[in-house]
This record gives structure tokens, C-alpha cells and sequence, in this order.
């Protein structure tokens, strides 16, 4: 159960503070009468000791509607709620995947992908297609054929391997049937066309929404929180409700065909609200919901998204805000007292949902979970633990400024990546939380193409930390044969793997946005031709060098001519006279001519 469940988001964490509520002891409250005073019954149960860190209102309207009666009847209707819990998150995740679908549809990246498809597709070679468009094949995703979208080209040698293998031919078949035409046609290869190979979409991209749908609501890891107890599913309602607020469009269209307003804002910042006040961790995503809502607007974003876009993220930022502080406020009634009462209830109930911190007094902490923070924070001097507490708890909140700068064109990525790093550094980390930020990631198929092999082999490698998690949560705390060492290796494992994919996640955007910027100013053509212009130079220069070293040749050729024509002259002439001295032989034996002296030679 530690696994995929939050202590401080259970029904059992309600019960407790049922429990407390019914039986506060008179020794930590003064008040008179008989029955109960609802402003010191609200105020006892935050006393230190007791350990609640569950919001008054989730108190009041979940813990005494739902748990405090004790009824099996009540333990059905909870399982219903969480039920149409998931349902209500599985709806909004579907329109919001229509949504973002719709809203890319209409970008510039889509239209470059659209150009590029005309520029392969052999029947549309005749028809327009913007040249400066075209995303060039090197640029383009390795696995965009999974989605239907323009992938990677492959280089020439690369190419003519693969076609060898769909075509069950051997590479011996191959050259005895081409003989020495695959050196010709490798150099006259288009790396536009000829290298594309042809492959059939596993999942078209307007099936995505409904994909992701299904899988966030029949998935397994959701079940088993909700059938051990776990709220977080509410929570996580709302934050969907949020965005599917927040994504609706501004105006629709009456049967009349008549267009009219359609004001969303308030309740995206109510639900946003809601999720904020049960845990404070989800004001992250206000930033995702704003950028919706119009926070940043870009001069190149075409007008048709400009006009399907909400202006009005200063309202929904003031009506966040108000909401939320109306929520404390009637919190604040409940408890009762002094403000200064209440700021100590709010830090009991905010702080353990941001930060790492003891329970009590005693210096007891929470129990183990997939994060690191218990085994680090046991493990160091009381001293160093408010430093470990403020540097550990804000290192999530770091990200959130230098993401929002980069990728403010990409909401959805946005929201993902802040709950994948929730995953990673929530105090009490659960599967159930990176769940929700893989459905989220899916949502995104334009990113996922350009990730990389390792994130796909730590997806899969997932399920290993998590079930030697629970394997070893038990040997070490139930059997008592094992020892904490074991569980912090698999949680280490388990953070290494999640860090991988939400790293290679938030680059691959980067990737995505930055081709999408070079193509847009034109920076690819002027690289091509600028790479043109290079290798024009490159080749006057070799024929330059061509032509010198052939004149070299040549005149090196014309030397040793010469010189070969002088040797044989000189040849000529040697044996010429040594014919004559043959012919001319002197005769010694009448006595006319003397005899030769000998000559001596010294050696």
C-alpha cells in the first residue's frame, strides 16, 4: 500500500480525525456546556499529537458526511464517489486531448508537417506545396511514423539494408540481381524521397484523446488506490476539471448560427481552487492554466488560435486567488479563535503536502514511500532538518520559472512535466501521482516521437523497483528480515527512471520547438544554401586541384619522354660504334700494327 498510497489522503486519515473530533480530550480545551461547540471540537483535533493534516472543510464535508456515521451503506457510497471520480477525470482528459489536438492542428507545425507529407507523397509531387515548409529529413522525429507523422529520413546505406530486409531478399540475391548498379543509384539518391520508407501508423493522432481516455480510466494502479482507500483520485478530478475549464473555447455556435460567450473562468478557478486548498502542492499548475488563458501571446502564433484563445487570464489569476482565500476564510470559522490559531492550522495542513517535515514533537516522520525524502531525512542530525526541509521542499519549485520560459507555446507539456516531477519530489511519493503525469505525457505525441531509447527502456524497467518496493516494505516492517537499505536502493532505482523519462520528455519538446522556430525564419534553407555554397566551393576547388595535379602529371610525363628519348639516342650511338670498332678489328699477326701494352690496374 505505500506504494500508491498518500497516509494523508486516505478515508482512514478521515476516521482518525473523526476519532479526534468525538473524543477530544477536556485537558486541551475550556469550554462549557454539554453538547458539542463546533469551533473548539475543529480546534482540538489540530492539536500536536494528533497528527492530522486533512483541511477542516475536507473534514467537515467529506470526513463527517462519508466516515464519521460508520456505515457500511457510507463505504459503498465512497467507492461509487471515487468512481465517478476517475469518470469525471477520464471525460475531461478526453476533450482536453481533443482540445490540444485541435489547437496544434491549426499551428504552424502542423502545416510545415502538412507540407512535408505533399512534398513526399509521389501523387501530390505535381501539386503546391510550400518549399521553405518543408521539414528537412534529418530534422525530423525517428518514430514519427507511430502517429502518422513525417519521420526521420534514413541515410542511403542505412535505407537499402532495410528495404533488403522487408523484402526477405539476401544481400548475395541482391548484388547478383543489381550487379554494379548500386553504386550508381546510391549516389544519385534524393534524400527527400527515395530514402523515405513507407510505414503504417500504429494510432492515428485523433485517436489519441480517446486512448488516453480508456487508459487513465481502467487503469490498474487507480483501482487498487481507490479500492485501499485513497481520495487522491477526488483531487486529481479536480485538477482535470480545471483544465478542461480552462481549454474550453471562448465562443460557440448557437443552432442559430449565432455566436455567444462562453464564460469558463470562474469555474476553472474554483476547481483549481478546490484541488489547492486539499493539497497545496497542485498551485503549480495554475502556470499551465494561465498560459491557456492568454498569459504569454507570441506575435508569429497564427490567428486563427489567437481567436479561438481566452484573453482573460488576469480574472481567472484574481478569481483563483479570491476563491482560495474565501475557502480559508470559512475554514478559519470553523476552527475558531485568533488568527494566530488558524496560521498554525494552515501550517500543519499545508506544509507536510510541500515539504518533508516530523508529524510531532516526538520527532516521528512519515513512513516510507517511492521518494527518497524518509531515508535522507532519518538519517541526518536533528539540527540539519529545517535545511533539509526548506532546500529539499523548494528544490520542484526551481523547474517551474525556467520551464515556463522555454516551453510557454506548450501548456500541456507544461502540465505534464510538473507532475512528473510531483512524481519524483512530492514528500510522499506514490505510482498513483506518476500515473497521472504519463497520461498527460501522452497527450503530446509530437513530443513522445522524439524521445530517446533510454526513456523507453526505463518505462519498461518501471515495474521492477516498484514491486521489490513493496516485496522489501514488507520483509523489512511486517516479517523483519530485511532492513531499510533494501527499500532505498529500489526507490533510488525508481527516481533514476522517472528523472530519465521526464528529462528526455522536456528536451524533446525543446528539440521540437526548436525545428519548428528554424523552419519558421527560414534558418534551414539558409543553411542549405549555405551548405550549398560549401561544397560548391569544395568542388571548384578540387578541379582546381584536378586540373594542377593533371598538369603536373602531364608535365612529369613529358619529362620522362624526354628523357627516355634521350636515353634511347644515346643507346643508338654506343652501339653504332661499337659495330664500327667490330668491323675495324686491327690483325696483329702480319706485323703493321703493335700490339696493345697491357694495362695494370691497382685495386
Amino acid at each position: 500500500g505505500a506504494a500508491i498510497l498518500d497516509p494523508i489522503h486516505t478515508w482512514d486519515h478521515l476516521e482518525e480525525a473523526c476519532f479526534w473530533l468525538e473524543n477530544r480530550p477536556s485537558l486541551w480545551t475550556d469550554f462549557s456546556g454539554v453538547g458539542r461547540d463546533v469551533g473548539v471540537g475543529y480546534s482540538a483535533i489540530y492539536t500536536p499529537g494528533t497528527r492530522i493534516v486533512a483541511p477542516p472543510l475536507v473534514v467537515a464535508f467529506l470526513g463527517e458526511t462519508f466516515v464519521c456515521p460508520g456505515s457500511t451503506f457510507l463505504g459503498v457510497i465512497r467507492t461509487l464517489l471515487l468512481l465517478i471520480a476517475d469518470g469525471i477525470g477520464a471525460y475531461c482528459i478526453y476533450h482536453l486531448g481533443k482540445r490540444i489536438f485541435d489547437a496544434e492542428n491549426r499551428s504552424n507545425e502542423a502545416e510545415m508537417e502538412r507540407h512535408t507529407e505533399s512534398s513526399e507523397n509521389k501523387k501530390d509531387k505535381e501539386g503546391k506545396f510550400n518549399g521553405d515548409l518543408v521539414i528537412p529529413g534529418i530534422l525530423r522525429p525517428e518514430r514519427g511514423w507511430i502517429f502518422g507523422l513525417p519521420s526521420k529520413i534514413l541515410p542511403p546505406d542505412e535505407c537499402l539494408i532495410d528495404e533488403k530486409v522487408t523484402n526477405g531478399a539476401s544481400a548475395n540475391d541482391k548484388e547478383q540481381k543489381d550487379g554494379n548498379k548500386n553504386d550508381e543509384s546510391t549516389e544519385n539518391i534524393d534524400t527527400t524521397t527515395s530514402t523515405q520508407i513507407d510505414r503504417e501508423p500504429i494510432i492515428a493522432l485523433i485517436q489519441i484523446p480517446i486512448v488516453t481516455c480508456i487508459l487513465y480510466y481502467c487503469n490498474p494502479i487507480s483501482m487498487l488506490a481507490n479500492a485501499t482507500g485513497s481520495i487522491r483520485s477526488l483531487w486529481d478530478a479536480l485538477l482535470l476539471l480545471s483544465f478542461y475549464y480552462a481549454t474550453m473555447p471562448p465562443t460557440r455556435i448557437t443552432k442559430e448560427g449565432i455566436p455567444i460567450k462562453v464564460p469558463s473562468a470562474t469555474k476553472a478557478a474554483i476547481s483549481l481552487a478546490l484541488a489547492t486548498y486539499a493539497d497545496a502542492g497542485y498551485a503549480v499548475f495554475l502556470l499551465p492554466v494561465l498560459l491557456w488563458r492568454g498569459l504569454v501571446r507570441c506575435a508569429q502564433t497564427p490567428p486563427t488560435i489567437k481567436r479561438a484563445q481566452h484573453q482573460d487570464w488576469k480574472m481567472l489569476l484574481a478569481l483563483y486567488i479570491f476563491y482560495l482565500a474565501g475557502l480559508h476564510y470559512f475554514a478559519s470559522l470553523l476552527v475558531g479563535g485568533e488568527s494566530r490559531e488558524y496560521i498554525k492550522v494552515m501550517v500543519q495542513t499545508i506544509l507536510p503536502n510541500v515539504a518533508f517535515v516530523q508529524q510531532d514533537g516526538s520527532g516521528s516522520v512519515p513512513g516510507p514511500s517511492m521518494g527518497l525524502h524518509w531515508y535522507m531525512f532519518v538519517q541526518m542530525f536533528d539540527r540539519f532538518r529545517p535545511y533539509f526541509t526548506v532546500f529539499v521542499g523548494g528544490i520542484p519549485a526551481m523547474f517551474a520559472i525556467p520551464l515556463v520560459t522555454r516551453l510557454h507555446r506548450y501548456p500541456s507539456v507544461l502540465a505534464a512535466t510538473f507532475q512528473l516531477l510531483w512524481a519524483i519530489f512530492r514528500p510522499t511519493t506514490t505510482v498513483h501521482t506518476l500515473i497521472l503525469g504519463f497520461h498527460l505525457a501522452l497527450l503530446n505525441p509530437r513530443t513522445i516521437t522524439r524521445m530517446r531509447n533510454p526513456s523507453l527502456v526505463s518505462f519498461f524497467a518501471l515495474p521492477v523497483p516498484i514491486l521489490l518496493f513493496m516485496t522489501f516494505h514488507r520483509m523489512w516492517l511486517v516479517t523483519g528480515n530485511g532492513n531499510p537499505n533494501y527499500i532505498y536502493f529500489q526507490c533510488f532505482a525508481y527516481g533514476l527512471f522517472v528523472i530519465i523519462i521526464s528529462m528526455d520528455f522536456v528536451s524533446a519538446t525543446v528539440k521540437r520547438d526548436k525545428v519548428r522556430r528554424m523552419v519558421e525564419n527560414g534558418t534551414v534553407k539558409k543553411l542549405a544554401k549555405k551548405k550549398e555554397e560549401t561544397q560548391n566551393e569544395v568542388k571548384k576547388v578540387q578541379e582546381q586541384d584536378g586540373m594542377q595535379m593533371e598538369a603536373e602529371t602531364a608535365k612529369e610525363q613529358n619529362g620522362n619522354a624526354e628523357k627516355k628519348a634521350t636515353e634511347d639516342v644515346g643507346n643508338d650511338n654506343v652501339n653504332r660504334n661499337a659495330t664500327e670498332d667490330v668491323g675495324n678489328i686491327p690483325d696483329y699477326r702480319d706485323g703493321t700494327d703493335d700490339k696493345p701494352e697491357p694495362v695494370v690496374v691497382f685495386l
